[in-house]
Parts: C-alpha cells; structure tokens; sequence
C-alpha cells in the first residue's frame, strides 16, 4: 500500500512541476466552449466545391455547436487548396499502386472589428489510397482520402485555436 502511495505521490508532484494544465477542465480562467463559442466561421474561400464546405461544417461541430454566435468576438477565415494527387508508391515495372492526396488550408484567426490578427497560418495533410482494377472502387477510395485529409485539417486548425485560449 505505501509502494503505491508514494508512486502515485511521485506521478503527482511530476505533473505538478512540469507545468501540466488539463486542457478541457472548466475553469474561471479557462472556459474553452465559452470562448469557442464567440467564434464566427467564414464560408471557406479558394478551392471551389463542397470540401470547403466539409471543411466548414467540421470545424462548427468542434467550436460552435450550439450553433451560430450571436456576438462573435473571433473571425476565422480560411482559404483552402484544391487537392493535389501524385503517385505515391511505384511498382517496379514503373506503374504507380497508390497515390497521395495533398491539401494545404491558410487560416486567419482575429478579433472582429480589429484589424490585429491573433495568428495566420498554414496547415497541411496528405492521405494516400490505393489503385484497383475496379475503377468505382478507386475512386471511392480516393474521395475518403480526401474526406480524411480535410477532417485533418480541422483537426489541425481546432488544435492551434484551443491551444492559443489555454496558454493565453
């Protein structure tokens, strides 16, 4: 009993020396769906077609999911890039089995009516799929890959925003 109190003793002062703050507790100081939710969504720009949207749509369900902000304090804009397909792995008679879909997004996040900008960055994935002799089945796999890739960049995208309301 004393050998797992002093190991939880020991966990306990480590994680208390090394700065470690719980990222989603609610705090008076750290309220991160309060703050996520002053954030307003700009349609994405760039690349036309339904992945800004995709795109969009998942980064409301991560920061606004009771809905639209009345006030927002935040502007998120995003430009996001078509995605680019290469071959990824080559057989040795030269014919490529797989390729890599590459999508990069720039994003500015700031405060509305402000003409500072918090931060502006780039964030970019790749996903690779497979080629198959049926050609239905390639392109479905291919259309997840982009589905993955975009679900990454708002992964990314949400990341940095929590991260930037916990240190701040």
């Amino acid at each position: 009993m004393f050998k797992n109190f002093t190991k939880n003793l020991f966990l306990f002062l480590c994680l208390a020396s090394c700065g470690f703050k719980p990222m989603y507790k609610e705090t008076p100081y750290n309220d991160l769906s309060k703050k996520t939710s002053e954030i307003s969504i700009a349609p994405v720009s760039g690349f036309d077609g339904q992945y800004g949207v995709e795109l969009r749509n998942s980064l409301l369900n991560k920061l606004t999911p009771m809905g639209k902000p009345e006030n927002p304090v935040y502007i998120l804009d995003i430009t996001l890039s078509e995605p680019r397909i290469s071959d990824y792995t080559i057989k040795p008679n030269g014919v490529a089995s797989s390729r890599l879909v590459s999508m990069s997004a720039k994003y500015t996040f700031k405060r509305k009516g402000s003409a500072d900008v918090i931060f502006n960055k780039s964030v970019s994935t790749s996903s690779p799929y497979n080629l198959l002799k049926n050609q239905f089945s390639t392109e479905m796999l291919k259309k997840n890959a982009i589905k993955l890739s975009i679900e990454d960049l708002s992964n990314q995208i949400y990341f940095a925003i929590i991260t930037y309301f916990t240190e701040k």
